[in-house]
């Protein structure tokens, strides 16, 4: 595409942002518009998926096309890894930006971090990669490489300092987009399995089945699947009919309305267990990987929760249930047992509103922007 902005050297500053995934893009797009709002006359260019394009990005590269999960994956988006770094490489080169802001996504983006390094190109790094949790030696290069991270987690912020790096908790984004609280709820189950194919091969049957379990005890619960837009919703109904056939279930489109409706839920881990926590619903986590996977990510991953919510805590408040210990009886006797103690609930609530109140407040990506802003001014 042809690169047509003004280089800092300019009086309108130029940013350059990337995000790799879906949620990057959503939590990027916020961040465009919050940008453009602090600063009327900058110009965004970067790698970004739909959501920031629409709220004005100008891509150089579609980051659809890099989204992969898995070791496997990853070899088959090779070609478009490679062509995407060329893009960001040749507008580094030619345009020299005003201020890098990656957007999580390590592997691409410190390369590039690297790069603006060279052209003295200062970086503002938000959304941290999970390096607490796997990979912490990473941390030797971000220290080298970016002059501030936004971190979204209040103990990253502690982990950062300790490491010599320039850190400010803004806030989790999800509270710029998440619903306020609701109260009205109903006798459902919801069942929030993943939104990737593998993950639902591998949880969704442990779920059914805990479901079916709970179903023989408690006739009066009913049961949702809210169906992630990544999903073929076809072949989602195929897969539940063949594991639990009699079950009462209903698939509906994956929104918070349809988190809010449920008085209980199994999620997997991942994002969703952040969301279900700010909205106050009580939970457990399950989780199973393939055995291979599973073993390589015990050597890699030094963990003592694999929930966030927990992680967030520093203590166990959600139950979790991990490959071999994710057994339907055990499961399904655990969301009986809790939904039959009123007190338990309460207290659950109370501790997820703790949580909720640890994840900052609402205006992450306004604060993002202000330290962009602040970054300029220098």
């Amino acid at each position: 595409m042809p690169l047509s902005a003004t280089s800092h050297t300019g009086h309108h500053p130029l940013i350059f942002m990337v995000a790799g995934e879906a949620s990057g893009d959503l939590h990027g797009a916020n961040l465009v518009r919050a940008l453009k709002k602090e600063l009327p006359e900058v110009s965004i260019y970067g790698i970004g998926g739909p959501r920031m394009r629409a709220a004005g990005l100008h891509s150089v590269y579609a980051a659809e096309k890099l989204a992969v999960v898995g070791l496997t994956e990853v070899f088959a988006h090779l070609k478009d890894v490679w062509l995407a770094w060329q893009r960001a490489k040749e507008f580094f080169l030619k345009k020299t930006p005003s201020l890098f802001i990656p957007i999580d996504y390590p592997d691409f983006n410190l390369r590039l971090a690297a790069l603006a390094k060279t052209q003295k190109v200062p970086v503002l790094y938000y959304i941290s990669p999970q390096i607490w949790a796997w990979r912490q030696q990473r941390v030797k290069k971000i220290a080298r490489l970016v002059d501030e991270m936004a971190v979204i987690l209040p103990f990253e912020k502690d982990f950062y300092l300790r490491h010599g790096v320039k850190a400010t908790f803004v806030g989790h984004p999800l509270l710029d987009v998440m619903p306020p609280f609701q109260t009205t709820e109903e006798p459902i189950i919801g069942l929030l399995p993943g939104s990737r194919v593998s993950e639902i091969k591998h949880i969704l049957p442990v779920m059914l089945h805990t479901a079916a379990l709970i179903h023989r005890e408690r006739s009066d619960l009913k049961f949702i699947l809210p169906v992630a837009p990544t999903l073929n919703p076809t072949w989602l109904k195929t897969f539940v009919s063949k594991y639990q056939p009699e079950l009462p279930i209903t698939l509906c489109k994956n929104n918070y309305k349809a988190i809010q409706r449920c008085c209980f839920l199994l999620v997997a881990s991942g994002t969703a267990t952040l969301e279900t926590a700010i909205l106050l619903k009580p939970f457990v986590i399950i989780y199973r990987l393939s055995p291979l996977s599973y073993i390589l990510g015990k050597m890699l991953v030094k963990v003592p929760y694999i929930g966030l919510v927990n992680w967030v805590a520093g203590k166990k408040i959600i139950p979790e249930f991990i490959q071999d210990e994710a057994r339907p009886e055990t499961i399904a006797q655990t969301v009986l047992d809790t939904l039959a103690h009123p007190e338990k609930i309460r207290q659950i609530k109370e501790d997820l509103s703790i949580i909720r109140a640890n994840l900052g407040s609402p205006g992450v990506a306004q604060r993002v922007a202000q330290i962009a802003k602040r970054i300029l001014e220098r």
